[in-house]
């Protein structure tokens, strides 16, 4: 068997800072495990699990300890001796104590990236002649966040936040325009889907990747769909059409899910999505979102590796070992990375591809 890497994976190993400080050594014994979850449409989360039980005194601690006060910074870094990443940045927002019948009482610290912070209040106001990339600079700073922004250089007139908050919002301004938002410390990125860019890192079944669960359907692959909208100031229709062709990479492989329904079954038509535009610009912005989206939907899997702190939501995988249909490049969606003193180190993950 191929060696799994050119770091010892024999010894896993994670770092927890809490206020900027490392895990006391007496907080350390008592840890149980650790959790982070990572997801391009949701905020990141972390868990962490302690025994709160002083069995000298026969009294339960940590639970009224400061050091795990609401609003305390928390960074996870997680790998091996030779290879460890911060995963997570994030504060602190509950706790969970659990005291069961049988067995010694836990306490679960919880907490999610920054991001959080934009979804206290719920919103409804509007936006004049700003682009999606103008909105989330301002959101971000709203939010005490840095904005790292990719320019998306369509000018709206008007845009409406109803009832939402500023995560739900901005999130739903993303999805338009195939845009991921993410949250890296105290920065918030916006940017395109990264489904074109080469593999941060390849799996290779039975060596790095342990169980892989892929489901390929041609359900709802169409090669075209049509955007229609209405701009009722100037009582003009917008259409946008977008096509087998457009897709924004084939992610090494040979045929979209897409190109593959009309010699199996034939014409397969066109999908067409009313929805509220106020430019041709943006009706062929949101025909090629919506098309690379319908496009991912072709094959979807989940699969469990060995500990890998590279695995983020947002990244380029390489899969091999898998035939040729299944393996090649896939766009990772979320991931769970776990530590605990039992089991070591694992990362869960979700992923989608476009084509085979």
């Amino acid at each position: 068997m191929n060696s799994r890497s050119n770091f010892d994976t024999l010894a896993p190993e994670f770092a927890l800072k809490i206020n900027g400080a490392a895990l006391p050594l007496a907080a350390a014994a008592d840890l149980i495990g650790i959790n982070v979850l990572d997801d391009v449409n949701t905020m990141g989360m972390f868990t962490f699990s302690l025994t709160c039980m002083d069995t000298a005194q026969m009294q339960v601690k940590w639970i009224d300890d400061d050091l795990f006060r609401e609003g305390n910074p928390v960074e996870i870094e997680m790998g091996y001796r030779d290879n460890r990443r911060v995963l997570f940045s994030g504060e602190i927002t509950g706790l969970e104590p659990s005291f069961p019948e049988n067995g010694p009482p836990t306490l679960t610290v919880r907490g999610y990236d920054r991001r959080h912070r934009m979804m206290r209040e719920h919103k409804t106001r509007s936006y004049i002649n700003l682009k999606d990339s103008d909105i989330a600079s301002q959101l971000a700073g709203a939010a005490g966040l840095k904005p790292q922004i990719d320019d998306t250089q369509v000018v709206l007139p008007y845009v409406l936040q109803h009832g939402q908050t500023d995560l739900e919002f901005l999130l739903s301004r993303a999805r338009r325009i195939d845009h991921e938002v993410v949250v890296d410390g105290h920065s918030l990125i916006y940017r395109p889907r990264k489904i074109s860019e080469s593999a941060t890192l390849t799996l290779r079944r039975e060596i790095e990747l342990l169980q892989f669960r892929p489901r390929m359907t041609t359900m709802g692959q169409v090669q075209e769909l049509v955007v229609r909208g209405w701009n009722a100031k100037d009582k003009k229709e917008f259409v946008a059409r977008a096509a087998v062709g457009d897709e924004p990479s084939l992610m090494s492989g040979k045929k979209s899910g897409a190109a593959s329904v009309q010699p199996i079954f034939g014409a397969s038509g066109s999908t067409v999505v009313r929805v509220p535009v106020q430019s041709q610009q943006e009706a062929d912005q949101m025909a090629k979102q919506r098309f690379s989206e319908m496009a991912l939907g072709y094959i979807k899997a989940d699969g469990v590796c060995i500990g890998e702190p590279l695995m983020r939501a947002g990244v380029v995988v390489k899969i091999e070992g898998l035939g040729a249909r299944f393996s090649g490049l896939y766009y990772v969606t979320a991931t769970e990375q776990s530590f605990s003193i039992a089991k070591g180190y694992r990362t869960r993950f979700a992923v989608r591809r476009n084509a085979t």
